[in-house]
């Protein structure tokens, strides 16, 4: 059956940070692009306190245009001075100035009008609910107006359940939350979509826990730097020697381990090679802030941007000599696929979820392995070496995701709801 299609804006309109380093955010963005011009699309969604508020087509796609201007300023000049830095013109600090908030906080002060202004409408009968960011699905009032709506049919992104079985890794009092939003989910969902077989299987066992049965649909999210059309190739950026490590600063992305082996290679009789780290501040990452503000061994080799416009970021990730990725835990990683798919080697965790996205096209290591990590970034920094040329080979044969594929397989799937 073809319904029509409720897109859940929430997340966007709430908050307005979808592209930035965060994958959920970005995963909502492109969902969001290409249902808001989609012919099956009814109207989008924002919860209020009795029930959601529906937004003409014409309002969410404005709200998809100004969330990505908003979170992706073309900030050219940081990049200026970290392109600079890497090619050993400028001498820059740890981290980049904060990215200017004037369009983000423009876009706050507007959301509120961009509620206001719709017509009153009602959500068609027999639609499809869609709810890609799992946004607030911790307060079950806020979807207990799909009890109300029997016709419907919601589904639910479900990225993971990492604050369940890894909760050592979260905030104090987030496993329990996260509760709250997987059972939220659990008893609305009439179908769950998710990023790979692992998180699925994870999926089924929590399914049984809670006696729902549901369809699931897994599929690995392309790049979201795919469609840019501008080169990525800089010839004096891929002569020079450095890593890059995209994530948000937090212990499970396993900081703290890669600095402290950037320390050995500063003591080396070798130049060490740069370490880009992009990525927004995190939670529980004061030792990682302190190695980074006070640690003078690192001091020339290590810098810290707080986030890049993704033509800045693909530029950056083509040229590196391998994206770096010794996480603890996963629950699919956006960066290995974006790294990958631009040809660029990667070194990452000997975790299952980065063998099945990386298609074994990347090097593993263990994330508790530091002598093993060393040894490894000293084999790529050296341009003729076999583990490095092996590495670039390996990730030229990855078969990237693309998305006309992913949305042709996530819609195929609909229709059978």
């Amino acid at each position: 059956m073809t319904r029509p299609i409720v897109y859940d804006a929430t997340h966007l309109v709430s908050l307005g940070t979808a592209s930035g380093a965060a994958g959920i955010g970005r995963l909502d963005l492109a969902f969001a692009r290409h249902f808001a011009a989609h012919p099956r699309l009814a109207c989008g969604a924002h919860y209020g306190a009795r029930g959601p508020h529906a937004l003409a087509p014409s309002r969410l796609s404005r709200i998809v245009a100004d969330v990505g201007a908003a979170s992706a300023p073309d900030d050219s000049a940081e990049w200026t001075r970290l392109r600079g830095w890497l090619l050993g013109e400028e001498a820059a600090p740890f981290a980049s100035a904060p990215a200017s908030r004037s369009a983000l906080g423009q876009f706050l002060w507007r959301a509120p009008l961009r509620l206001a202004n719709d017509r009153p409408r009602a959500l068609p009968p027999g639609a499809l609910y869609l709810n890609i960011a799992q946004h607030a699905c911790e307060f079950p009032l806020l979807f207990r107006w799909l009890e109300r709506r029997p016709d419907m049919r919601a589904v639910f992104f479900v990225h993971d359940l990492l604050p369940l079985d890894r909760p050592e890794f979260f905030r104090r009092g987030y496993e329990a939350l996260f509760r709250r939003r997987i059972d939220t989910i659990l008893r609305h969902a009439h179908a769950l979509l998710t990023t790979t077989e692992i998180v699925a299987e994870r999926l089924e066992r929590e399914m049984a826990r809670s006696a729902t049965r549901v369809p699931i649909h897994s599929e690995p999210p392309p790049s979201t730097l795919e469609d840019i059309t501008e080169s990525a190739r800089d010839e004096e950026l891929a002569r020079r020697d450095y890593f890059v490590l995209l994530s948000t600063l937090e212990p499970r992305k396993n900081h703290l381990m890669l600095l402290n082996v950037w320390r050995a290679l500063a003591a080396g009789p070798q130049p060490a090679p740069k370490l880009v780290l992009v990525g927004g501040r995190g939670w529980e990452n004061e030792q990682i802030v302190g190695m980074l503000n006070r640690c003078e061994a690192i001091r020339p080799c290590v810098r810290w941007a707080t986030g890049l416009p993704a033509a800045q970021l693909r530029r950056l990730l083509s040229n590196a000599n391998a994206l770096l990725m010794p996480s603890f835990a996963e629950g699919y990683g956006l960066p290995v696929v974006e790294t990958l798919s631009l040809g660029t080697p990667a070194i990452v965790s000997d975790i299952p979820v980065f063998h099945e996205i990386a298609q074994e096209r990347a090097l593993f290591l263990s994330p508790i392995d530091g002598l093993g990590w060393k040894r490894a970034i000293e084999d790529f920094s050296t341009a003729d070496s076999p583990r490095r040329l092996a590495a670039i080979d390996a990730a030229r044969r990855f078969e990237a995701p693309n998305w006309t594929r992913y949305f042709e397989s996530i819609e195929t799937f609909l229709d059978r709801l």
